[in-house]
């Protein structure tokens, strides 16, 4: 039961109530001794705290003459301390001990002008009784609220670091696109489709990257490098296709549903054509790049399949001597010879 279920303040309990919520502050900041004032061990402020334990006084006191009798209601007191964060080790033995104690006496206190309550030593045990029950019930379920929380951020936290650790062995650590490994994997993977499925391999070679690396300096060169894998990773993936970086400025796109011939070259086209714009490094200078790409594509689990990797090799070195910005497809993709500039 929440806690504002509990009896509104009544001017009949007003005067114990308030006697009694400053002894039970006092209880649960310490000791006696110490005083109301004193914030030790509290949840909240003073003031705070004193309103709260004064609203549940009240609910103690309307529970104790209630007639009818019913103590079961003294669980919302309970249930009120556990939610309000009243969960030191010693909370409820302070607040039992208070009750027990001052309860009876304020009840027959002057103060108090109800009529004398029958029973009243009987009826304070229940009321206690209840209270300690809904404190413990709370606390236990709060407990296992708590521990199933944490149990979740425990694998939360798990999954998240086995995500860094499987990123950072699949990944290149300067550019973020696949590495190696992972980029032939997921070629491998495609290739094994089986027939019907047409696979599309574009290998690329930077032009000119070693003189820009030697007359800016590799941090220059790294930045360089970093934007070059960037616009080849968005153009591929605008085509629905995967790079990755093998290495130097050696770069792989795989086309694991490949658009055909025609589509494998206009992949290439557009990943030259965006590598080929300047390049601002830093203090504003602007620099310039290009890059050679060799193209194969074949039906996976063909005979050609095997030599895919090596073909699109092959037809970089042809589209590289003839200068750089060139593109070349594999002859056994074509039958025949073709170089192209880019653009």
């Amino acid at each position: 039961m929440p806690e504002a279920a509990v009896a509104a303040l009544s001017p009949l309990s007003a005067a114990p109530a308030a006697h009694l919520s400053r002894a039970w502050l006092s209880a649960l900041s310490g000791c006696a001794e110490r005083g109301p004032d004193d914030p030790a061990h509290l949840p909240m402020d003073v003031g705070s705290a004193l309103a709260f334990l004064t609203r549940q006084s009240t609910a103690l006191f309307a529970i104790v003459r209630g007639d009818p009798f019913r103590p079961r209601q003294a669980a919302a007191v309970g249930h009120a301390l556990v939610k309000a964060d009243f969960v030191s080790a010693d909370v409820l033995g302070r607040s039992l001990r208070v009750l027990i104690l001052r309860l009876p006496e304020l009840l027959q206190h002057p103060l108090d002008e109800s009529a004398t309550v029958t029973g009243l030593d009987g009826r304070i045990a229940e009321v206690t009784a209840a209270l300690a029950n809904g404190y413990v019930r709370a606390l236990r379920d709060r407990t296992l609220a708590e521990q199933e929380a944490i149990r979740r951020a425990e694998l939360d936290a798990e999954r998240i670091i086995s995500d860094q650790f499987r990123h950072a062995a699949t990944h290149d650590p300067l550019t973020g696109l696949p590495n190696r490994a992972e980029i032939f994997g997921k070629l491998a993977a495609a290739l094994d489709a089986g027939p019907g499925a047409r696979v599309g391999l574009c290998y690329l070679d930077l032009d000119g990257f070693k003189a820009i690396n030697d007359s800016c300096g590799h941090a220059a060169g790294d930045r360089l490098l970093v934007t070059v894998a960037r616009r080849i990773g968005q153009t591929a993936h605008a085509y629905g296709a995967c790079a990755g970086r093998i290495g130097g400025d050696e770069f792989v796109v795989v086309a694991a549903a490949s658009p055909g011939l025609t589509g494998m070259i206009a992949l290439a086209r557009g990943i030259l054509g965006e590598v080929s714009l300047p390049i601002t490094l830093r203090g504003g200078r602007l620099v310039g790049v290009s890059a050679c790409a060799g193209i194969a594509e074949c039906e996976a689990g063909s005979p050609g399949a095997a030599t895919l990797t090596a073909n699109a090799d092959a037809a970089l070195y042809r589209a590289k001597s003839r200068g750089p910005g060139r593109w070349a497809v594999s002859r056994g993709a074509t039958h025949r010879p073709a170089v192209r500039r880019a653009g």
